[in-house]
């Protein structure tokens, strides 16, 4: 009996071992994943960057009038591990209005194409699917279920900034996204 004894107690010991040196395998085995999944995550815990967020400067008082001026807007973009300097985010056309200046956006509240001026016809037109719109923004004709969109614009001495955002297409509502 008392070798059934020894046995027993080696092969516990062996189990023991086993067990303990698989833990600690499987610890030293879990120790990559910690970063590789920080990793992983980090684009849902920051933001990205789709529009600018803030006031982008896009020219002189002097350069805008009665006749719509197109200009493009840049921000440093952020996109998940990715970051770039001066990147375009969108256009804006920029006129005068009973002695302030409006802002719209270039882009078609049906469904998203670029919206053009048209110097000959005093119009912003949408060529995809003929919406046209007057020098204020209304929609004259076409699908279009609202006006062009309307940004902010602000007058900083001569400085003219503008805060560009994108809007829900095909909405009768100006949903900002």
């Amino acid at each position: 009996m008392a070798d059934d004894e020894k046995a027993g107690e080696g092969s516990s010991r062996r189990t023991m071992l086993k067990i303990g040196v698989g833990v600690i395998g499987g610890g030293l085995g879990l120790i990559p994943l910690a970063p590789a999944i920080g990793y992983v995550a980090f684009p849902l815990d920051h933001k990205v960057t789709s529009s600018g967020g803030g006031f982008l400067p896009c020219g002189k008082r002097k350069g805008f009038g009665a006749e719509p001026v197109k200009v493009d807007l840049f921000a440093d973009q952020v996109d998940a591990w990715q970051r770039s300097k001066d990147v375009k985010i969108g256009s804006a056309w920029v006129i005068e209005l009973d002695g302030n200046l409006t802002a719209f956006s270039t882009v078609c509240p049906h469904l998203g194409c670029a919206i053009d001026f048209d110097p000959s016809a005093k119009k912003f037109i949408c060529p995809c699917h003929k919406s046209f719109f007057s020098l204020s923004g209304a929609v004259e004709e076409g699908p279009s279920p609202r006006a062009l969109d309307a940004l902010d614009v602000k007058e900083d001495g001569d400085l003219v900034t503008i805060r560009y955002a994108r809007f829900r297409q095909g909405t009768d509502a100006k949903e900002e996204v």
